[in-house]
């Protein structure tokens, strides 16, 4: 006897218009649906100030808040991405605010617990390299390489002219690619002849 065959997903529009009238099933239905997508996205544009679980949280927090202005015209993960990266921005925004105010009273290369790990340690994997970046280029490159968003779809996600985001996916590569640079040369000076 053949498995039953699962049921057809939901159409989003109406799966969306039950979230929105706050219906608990179809909130777990989204939850359970973009839950992965949304942390992945968070982890990857949250960078070392703000805590990437908080982020997704918050960010689907305002997916199912925003569940009336979802329309057709975009899938629901594409209109789901915009959320989480606008919400993960506002918060790497405010986080980064807060952090200057510290760093005036930080001395450059040291922190109030001790010194960097990275100072002349192991060569940095590339989710210590994206740290490194500002949270724009981060941003940016993630959108672009990670998610394969155009250059005009990241400018309409991050509110950045088209201009603003090829710069800093310029700066941000060349960024990466000196980092990676000084890790080879750190990890060919440390071989034994």
């Amino acid at each position: 006897m053949p498995s039953p065959t699962p049921p057809e997903p939901e159409p989003d529009l109406e799966l969306m218009a039950r979230v929105s009238g706050k219906d608990p099933a179809a909130e777990r239905i989204l939850v359970r649906r973009l839950s992965g997508r949304v942390a992945r996205l968070a982890r990857l544009l949250s960078g070392p100030s703000v805590d990437a679980d908080d982020a997704a949280q918050l960010a689907l927090l305002e997916i199912l808040a925003s569940a009336g202005t979802f329309r057709v015209a975009a899938s629901l993960e594409a209109w789901a991405d915009r959320i989480t990266v606008r919400t993960v921005a506002r918060l790497v925004r405010r986080e980064s605010a807060h952090k200057s105010l510290l760093a005036r009273w930080i001395v450059p290369g040291e922190l109030p617990w001790g010194r960097r790990s990275d100072a002349g340690g192991e060569p940095l994997g590339l989710d210590a390299i994206l740290a490194r970046l500002s949270p724009e280029r981060r941003e940016a490159l993630v959108l672009r390489h990670a998610l394969e968003y155009s250059v005009e779809e990241i400018a309409e996600l991050t509110g950045a002219p088209v201009g603003t985001v090829k710069d800093r996916l310029v700066a941000g590569r060349k960024e990466i690619r000196k980092a990676l640079e000084r890790d080879a040369r750190r990890a060919e000076r440390r071989r034994p002849s």
